[in-house]
């Protein structure tokens, strides 16, 4: 790894401790006896520093592309150097994706990006820039909110639709509509113009939408059962969607997915543990985003995003990077 600026940038990281903390920090390099311990790969890729913050023994990995490695691999890198070290570790980085953000927060990773935010849940800290909105970015998505972001994104778009064109496209009330929308206005995803009939407008457009959304995500997986019986209308899911669309293998078990309401009027028997088929049970429809018997790519992601399997990050990024936005 080379840090650019390496001086520049240790003081724009104590300088950001300084202002959100209070609290004046110092970096000291990893002693040698340590760091000689430590694959070459992992000190080559990261900067290492021991940092004493808030009363606690902390490493510091400075690196300045915080997208070279992916989470769950930073993850385990990380898991490394603590055992090592015998502390927590925190990525410190100026330069990382909104999606990756939202992927390292999923998984409980410590991380700094200078002047927007702190997340070391290991020291119980989480702070972030405050937006225009005054919004915490930590409130939950409404499931149809979700929804809207991923059929503009892979269906159709939705800027300048009114709340009854959407009512009409998703079969929901205007209260859920209207919800779903106001969401999305306060989190400053979209913008709505009009009084009495509101009208959808877009801010973002393509990948530049799903990287604002990204922190704001979850994944549309509300519940897991298995049955002996397939429920009419589910979709292919996990990671046999996955291998539709990429190169990874499937696997043995089926699984499928649906809907609360449609799971409900098949009334299939269902087990917590035992079946044929693992149903997973989605917090909105997944025929609203896909017109083929797989679900869509983007909920796909969202709802493998946290999976520690290394091939299944690996094919998720090339799941990404393969989407025309």
């Amino acid at each position: 790894m080379i840090m650019c600026n390496n001086d520049e940038f240790i003081k724009l990281v104590t300088d950001y401790v300084l202002s959100v903390l209070d609290e004046k920090v110092t970096l000291v390099p990893l002693e040698k006896c340590i760091s000689d311990t430590i694959p070459i790969a992992v000190t080559q890729s990261f900067n290492l520093y021991k940092v004493e913050l808030l009363g606690h023994a902390v490493v510091f990995a400075l690196t300045h592309d915080g997208n070279e490695i992916s989470p769950a691999q930073l993850k385990r890198t990380f898991n490394l150097i603590e055992h090592k070290c015998e502390c927590p570790v925190v990525l410190v980085t100026d330069n990382i994706a909104s999606y990756n953000v939202g992927r390292l927060t999923s998984q409980r990773s410590n991380f700094i990006i200078p002047k927007k935010q702190m997340f070391i849940p290991s020291l119980l800290i989480d702070l972030k820039k405050a937006k225009a909105t005054g919004i915490d970015i930590k409130e939950t998505i409404p499931p149809m909110a979700q929804c809207l972001l991923l059929y503009n994104l892979e269906i159709k778009s939705i800027d300048r639709c009114e709340t009854k064109d959407l009512m009409e496209i998703f079969q929901v009330s205007y209260a859920t509509i209207n919800r779903s929308l106001r969401w999305l206005s306060e989190n400053g995803l979209v913008s709505l113009e009009g009084k009495k009939t509101k009208e959808v407008r877009l801010i973002y457009y393509g990948k530049e939408l799903w990287e604002k959304a990204m922190p704001f995500l979850v994944s549309p997986v509300e519940k897991i059962a298995f049955s002996d019986f397939l429920p009419s209308g589910s979709l292919k899911c996990g990671i046999n969607a996955l291998s539709e669309y990429t190169l990874i293998n499937e696997e043995n078990s089926d699984m499928y997915a649906i809907n609360r309401t449609d799971m409900h009027q098949s009334d299939i028997p269902i087990n917590k543990e035992y079946g044929l088929f693992r149903i997973e049970i989605w917090k909105y429809d997944p025929k609203l985003l896909s017109h083929t018997g797989t679900v869509d790519k983007l909920s796909l992601y969202l709802s493998l995003k946290d999976n520690d399997d290394e091939r299944v990050q690996i094919e998720l990024d090339n799941l990404l990077n393969d989407i025309q936005w």
